[in-house]
């Protein structure tokens, strides 16, 4: 595309070194390719593949990443070997013309049986404006586009380029110019060029395809306006070679300004100078003229011709046909090249990447002509770069190709032209089948391995679809027999099993094997709860290697009264503390592994390190944090003070959470967990969170939903879920709400979670403290059995206090007229809801006798 935006880029200069291959991943096993078979040097970079398929027989896609000091670049290189019949290349471009789209969404308009895109780039360059194609099209010889030529050096196109393919399937990659010539009253003239600034003493011709409406010549010449053709130039209805004629409607005299405008049926010839003006003035305004505008020999019979520029590589190389200093070749950016070998039966699609600091830069056309010359590329021509810069390759098992370079856009530009790598056969077979085992490994006699079919392809890599009736399987080397697609190991030794379908084979190699070195058993020395259930499995080995067995060829049994055990080796737990063991008996050979059940509970939080946990919420808010002073606990010195809030106005199911930093890790698999909570009555749901041993994430349920239904301390407990892997983890416990009437705020106080190994709750602490519910305008009444001394009663000696130890303002204090009662009145706004509060009579209040109270007496309350 022209008029791109430009930069200033770090620049280098390649050597020539011997390139080093560091190969990362060849996909499906591709022998490498001999890439630089024709070249003898290589940039001054290191090179690693990052990709090498076979998108088809002679189509090969290779992604490489080169770095130079500072200087990455990200290549994509298609080869297609076009001296095979069924392979070509062939040029597109969107329908209506002329109009843009992306390279993938031409490569789909073409592609199907019998005519099936491998792969696509970009074309050449387009004009924003009009969709027009900058340069050259030409479709079966005929004048499709004729575009522009560059006026100067510092232009693309300044000498003529071309890629197209001939009539034997071959490409080719060079110079070309136009023969053209004007007629008028007999007199045959040449012209110099078409579309482009006119020079001295040159006769250009200006037609639809110019990217300006108007020819944009100065006074200094004549210009002849010739419209209604009987044939439309611009158009496959004219071919190269023919004549079209037209009616002279205008003629610019020498020496007048002003614009001539390009008639859309018609074209301008421009003269230039007065000398030359002179011999056409007998030029007038209703005559007759025709213009025709061929090719050289070496293009005629190509299919196609695509215009572009400048040519990069030339006869093995470095030649570059437009200035190299000029900004449009210094300045490093994404590009795009096609090129040829020498004798043409092979064509490279070639891109690199650009403005994508740190991943690729670009190169400027000095360097990218240089590594084209690097790959044993013959001849090479540059093509539309920057965000045009598009490469496609057909991904095995798809139809169509995929993007597999990274637009420097980050999407696929919409273009003018394309070129895509085509297959063109009819006759595809089945011929690449994709299977394998369900499990690798040595097998051992009697056991079984599933087969599993995945793909099948013909010849040419295109999937085709798979009749399970058609698969056919058979055992090579007597080890075993197939039962439908199960494998059944018979007896010691190797062989293979051959999957065929149609003329397509897969063979996967098996060894069976009789002879186990050991057997383990999971889990190992498990500690269980009672009357829960545990799984067993059992794995063999032979040298260190892990054997495919038939589970069910196990026998189990169990040693001391750990519980039963069934066939499939779920072991059922007793109801009493015991010792025992797991047997596994495999061949006839015993394998044991230690079983606990019952037992001491684990103490897995106490709850005193509130930087073990952190909070988060779901449609909701809240805090956390550990007690303090005279807020409630069971036992030690801390509890977990758990503040939450659904009144934030939004639907759907509310949670707050205190999240385990690092999951407590559970011994074994307890009958349950349980632990202390402090509730607040608000009919809400208490539940938890684990991590499996296979990193699932497994819901337990202290309460049923609405049932964190009481105020005060209660031991609550969630069974532990049978089938969950070990080893668990508590990861997290929640308070949730899911009715929308019920969404309040409140707080609750957690402590002394632990995992018990029988149904047996917490004994081990004294009976806790609940405190008294209040409304927030509690007034307190405090009565003595002895009058008391008036000016002992008052805000310093009976007061209320948070539970961070702060006075709380607003508190009235008086004394009855008996003098034997205290009322404590609430502040006026009342007390902060969902708080813990003392009520505080000191031991400075005093009899009417001058008797001091024998000590301080409180009363904790909360307030709803």
């Amino acid at each position: 595309m022209l008029h791109k935006g430009t930069r200033q880029l770090w620049l280098f200069r390649v050597l020539s070194l011997m390139m080093i291959f560091t190969i990362i991943g060849t996909a499906y096993n591709l022998p490498m390719l001999d890439w630089n078979a024709e070249s003898p040097s290589v940039s001054a970079a290191s090179y690693q593949v990052k990709e090498n398929n076979e998108v088809a027989p002679g189509v090969t896609h290779r992604q490489e990443q080169m770095k130079s000091g500072y200087i990455e670049e990200t290549t994509n290189i298609m080869e297609v070997d076009v001296s095979k019949s069924y392979n070509t290349v062939q040029m597109n471009y969107p329908v209506p013309f002329p109009s843009l789209s992306p390279v993938t969404t031409q490569a789909e308009s073409i592609s199907k049986e019998g005519n099936r895109v491998l792969g696509s780039i970009n074309g050449s360059f387009f004009h924003t404006n009009n969709a027009l194609p900058a340069y050259l099209v030409s479709e079966d010889q005929s004048i499709f586009n004729l575009g522009a030529i560059s006026s100067d050096s510092n232009g693309y196109m300044s000498i003529p380029t071309a890629f197209g393919m001939d009539e034997n399937g071959r490409a080719q990659i060079g110079e070309f110019y136009f023969d053209m010539e004007f007629e008028h009253d007999g007199d045959r003239v040449n012209v110099d060029s078409v579309n482009k600034d006119r020079e001295a003493g040159e006769i250009i011709v200006y037609t639809p395809s110019y990217r300006f409406d108007w020819t944009k010549s100065n006074q200094y010449g004549i210009e002849i306006t010739v419209d209604n053709l009987d044939k439309p130039l611009d158009s496959p209805e004219v071919d190269f070679g023919e004549q079209v004629t037209g009616n002279v409607t205008k003629i610019r005299p020498y020496g007048q300004e002003g614009r001539t405008q390009v008639p859309d049926d018609g074209f301008v010839l421009s003269i230039q100078g007065g000398a030359l003006a002179s011999r056409y003035s007998d030029i007038e305004v209703g005559d007759d003229l025709s213009l025709s505008i061929d090719i050289p020999s070496a293009w005629k019979d190509t299919q196609y011709m695509l215009g572009s520029g400048p040519m990069l590589v030339q006869n093995g190389q470095v030649d570059i046909s437009m200035n190299e200093d000029s900004y449009r070749a210094s300045e490093r950016h994404p590009r795009t090249a096609v090129g040829t070998s020498k004798d043409g039966s092979k064509v490279y699609f070639v891109t690199v990447d650009g403005r994508q600091n740190g991943y690729s830069d670009g190169m400027n056309l000095t360097e990218f002509a240089e590594y084209l010359e690097s790959k044993g590329i013959y001849q090479a021509m540059n093509l539309d770069g920057g965000g045009s810069t598009t490469m496609a390759v057909r991904q095995r098992g798809n139809t169509l190709p995929s993007v597999v370079n990274s637009p420097s856009d980050g999407w696929q530009r919409s273009v003018s032209t394309t070129l895509h790598a085509v297959n063109t056969a009819t006759d595809g077979e089945p011929t690449h089948l994709e299977a394998k085992k369900v499990q690798e490994g040595k097998i051992m006699a009697g056991s079984s391995v599933e087969v599993e079919v995945g793909s099948l392809f013909d010849q040419y890599y295109y999937p085709i679809s798979i009749n399970d009736s058609n698969i056919r399987y058979s055992v090579e080397g007597g080890v075993g027999h197939m039962e439908g697609n199960r494998f059944v190991a018979d007896r010691e030794g190797s062989g293979a099993i051959v999957v065929t379908y149609g003329t397509a084979t897969k063979e996967l190699p098996v060894e069976v094997v009789e002879d186990v070195d050991r057997v383990t058993i999971s889990p190992s020395d498990v500690r269980l709860g009672t009357d829960t259930k545990q799984a067993f499995h059992a794995d063999a080995y032979l040298d260190n290697e892990e054997l495919i067995f038939d589970k069910n060829t196990v026998e189990w049994s169990t040693e001391g009264s750990i519980g039963t055990i069934d066939g499939d080796g779920t072991l059922s737990a007793g109801n009493d503390a015991a010792k025992g063991s797991v047997v596994a008996t495999l061949n006839g050979n015993e394998y044991k592994d230690s079983v606990t059940v019952g037992g001491k509970a684990q103490t897995l939080d106490e709850f005193t390190s509130h930087d073990a946990w952190s909070f988060d919420a779901v449609r909701a808010k809240g805090a956390s944090r550990l007690s303090t002073s005279f807020e409630p606990l069971v036992a030690g010195d801390a509890s977990m003070r758990f503040d939450y809030d659904f009144g934030t106005g939004e639907t759907g199911t509310a949670a707050s959470y205190i999240v385990r930093k690092d999951p407590i890790s559970i011994e074994g698999r307890p009958d349950h967990i349980g632990m202390w909570v402090y509730g607040d009555d608000h009919d809400h749901w208490l539940r938890g969170k684990l991590i499996d041993g296979n990193g699932k994430t497994v819901t337990i349920s202290f309460t049923e939903q609405g049932e964190l239904d009481w105020s005060g301390w209660k031991y609550v407990t969630a069974e532990m879920p049978d089938t969950a892997a070990l080893p668990l983890a508590v990861s997290r416990i929640y308070i949730a709400e899911i009715n929308e009437d019920n969404k309040n705020r409140g707080v609750i106080f957690l402590d002394r979670l632990r995992a018990s190994y029988d149904n047996s709750e917490d004994t081990e602490v004294d009976e806790p403290v609940d405190y008294e519910y209040v409304r927030d305008d509690k007034e307190w009444r405090v009565e003595f059995n002895t009058a008391l001394l008036d000016s002992s009663v008052s805000e310093e000696t009976v007061y209320v206090v948070d539970y961070n130890g702060r006075k709380v303002d607003g508190v009235e204090v008086r004394l009855s007229s008996d003098q034997t009662k205290v009322y404590v009145e609430a502040p006026e706004e009342g007390y902060e809801g969902v708080q813990f509060y003392k009520l505080l009579i000191t031991d400075e209040v005093t009899s009417s006798k001058g008797v001091h109270m024998k000590e301080d007496v409180y009363k904790i309350f909360q307030v709803e």
